[in-house]
């Protein structure tokens, strides 16, 4: 058996950190922010200045390891099936999904950045957070349905077990 060692590392690292990711924004959309309108503006105020000093590492880290993950990831898939060797070859929707699932990241992390940040230019996304919450949910499932379909996509398929090959013993008929 074959310990893919760095392929493990670099899955769970991906994966963690889109969970972190997602799940935060899950939490905020749909308990965080809810709450929070029940302070007066003096305490949403500064509940709001203290989540973000936090999240704002936990959003930069989690964009750091899925951009890193993923991009290692691709090349190597990319490597995989690009051998002379390769039993399979990627299937051409592939490429179409991957690039979807790119730039629907790319929102995301830039939503993500926006609503954790504190410049002034991003000021307006704050301002209307259970509405940008909400789009990068969305914008976040549709990448975990795509990252489904892709990882379907360069799986191989099961191999058959080999028939046994017993024959019956000669005479019985």
């Amino acid at each position: 058996m074959d310990f893919d060692f760095v392929g493990i590392i670099l899955r769970w690292m991906h994966i963690l950190a889109a969970i972190a990711l997602f799940g935060g924004t899950i939490f905020q959309r749909l308990a965080l922010v809810p709450a929070a309108r029940e302070l007066d503006d003096a305490q949403h105020a500064q509940l709001a200045a203290a989540i973000r000093a936090k999240w704002s590492r936990v959003v930069m880290v989690a964009i750091l390891f899925l951009l890193v993950s993923g991009l290692v990831n691709f090349m190597l898939t990319i490597k995989l099936f690009k051998a002379e060797a390769a039993e399979q070859k990627l299937p051409a929707i592939y490429h179409a999904l991957i690039g979807m699932k790119i730039l629907l990241a790319l929102a995301v992390f830039f939503i993500a950045s926006a609503l954790a940040g504190r410049s002034e230019g991003t000021q307006r996304f704050r301002d209307n957070l259970s509405k940008w919450l909400t789009v990068n949910l969305i914008l976040a499932t549709m990448i975990v349905c795509i990252s489904g379909v892709l990882r379907s996509t360069h799986t191989a398929p099961n191999k058959p077990a080999a028939a046994a090959t017993s024959s019956a013993p000669s005479g019985s008929r």
